[in-house]
């Protein structure tokens, strides 16, 4: 299939309230390697026993029997997805990464979608230190289809604003393994010890044809903007509070149209319709109320009614028998 060019605009000057400074943005540390599905209940086994398997990297080699490069790479995204992070004693788990991977966690194996979008949920809103292609396509990037040569363009401007001096090659490596994150290869051939990231199984980015210029065909992929029915109420609520508090967190009214499109917003990050999210926000209002959709003066906002009740109680909802129940008949 052969699609006219899209009109490949990034907006690079939208900023919000949660902006990282200009140098704060990581291009590389992956060591051109996405997650791998075993990788953080690894981790997190090992943390959990008392060990320090990212330490050392030479340690690591033999704890994880994984390779250098890899563990290296292990250390990055085990801290890019907020599940460990390292302090003057060493690595450690999270709160939230223990309540998930630990040793009474409530998805150790990662097995729950859940635990998916909460991953991606995760990296897409980190700070500081958040990955510049997370925070380029998921934040910034309008359009519902995009190309590497225009993605890698604006990886170059980005660079050259915060004074950096990035080869082409790494920008490249950081945009495929940004792709290989969510979106199995062309041909669907798997990576070189055929495992994929497992966040490809969301479905959040596809192939969507070809374009046709300068005697060249180029991949385009495009961006899932269906309803996300996978996502549960529970983590909806969970990630729409966390964005709430991001913001500034003494607010008690949020226009509407911020949480569809404001960087760093769920409707932004899960790109869900509009229509959707009124839904949803709907429903809470209705269950929860914590939360309510209301009209003020012809405008539709987001109004607080009560405290949001603490991280771990959000988190542990997510996994209750009644939300996993309502997210299997979704």
């Amino acid at each position: 299939m052969i699609i006219v060019p899209p009109r490949e605009q990034t907006d690079m000057s939208s900023r919000s309230s949660r902006e990282q400074t200009a140098d704060a943005f990581r291009f590389g540390g992956h060591q051109t390697f996405p997650l791998r599905i075993a990788w953080l209940p690894k981790v997190a086994k090992g943390l959990s026993e008392g060990r320090d398997v990212l330490g050392s990297v030479l340690d690591g080699v033999v704890t994880l029997g994984l390779g250098k490069n890899m563990v290296e790479a292990l250390r990055c995204w085990a801290d890019a997805y907020g599940v460990a992070f390292r302090d003057t004693t060493g690595w450690r788990l999270t709160d939230e990464g223990d309540a998930i991977f630990g040793p009474n966690g409530h998805d150790r194996y990662l097995e729950d979608v859940q635990t998916l979008w909460w991953l991606h949920w995760k990296i897409s809103t980190q700070e500081p230190g958040r990955f510049f292609a997370w925070e380029l396509l998921f934040n910034r990037w309008n359009d519902p289809t995009f190309t590497a040569s225009a993605v890698l363009s604006a990886f170059a401007k980005e660079a050259e604003r915060s004074g950096r001096s990035l080869s082409e090659v790494s920008l490249k490596q950081h945009f495929d393994v940004w792709l290989r994150t969510y979106c199995t290869p062309r041909g669907g051939r798997l990576g070189e010890d055929g495992l994929d990231c497992p966040l490809t199984s969301l479905g959040l980015i596809r192939p969507a044809g070809e374009l046709e210029g300068l005697g060249r065909r180029e991949p385009v992929y495009g961006f899932d903007l269906s309803p996300k029915r996978a996502i549960s109420q529970a983590l909806f609520r969970y990630c729409l509070m966390a964005w709430w508090e991001a913001r500034s967190g003494n607010e008690d009214t949020i226009p509407f149209h911020q949480v569809v499109s404001e960087p760093g917003s769920p409707g932004r990050v899960f790109r869900m319709p509009e229509s959707e999210l009124r839904s949803r926000l709907e429903m809470l209002g209705r269950v929860d109320a914590e939360i309510r959709l209301v009209e003020s003066l012809n405008q539709q906002q987001l109004r607080r009614i009560r405290n949001f009740p603490p991280i771990a109680h959000r988190l542990a909802t997510i996994y209750s028998p009644e939300a996993v129940k309502r997210a299997a008949h979704a």
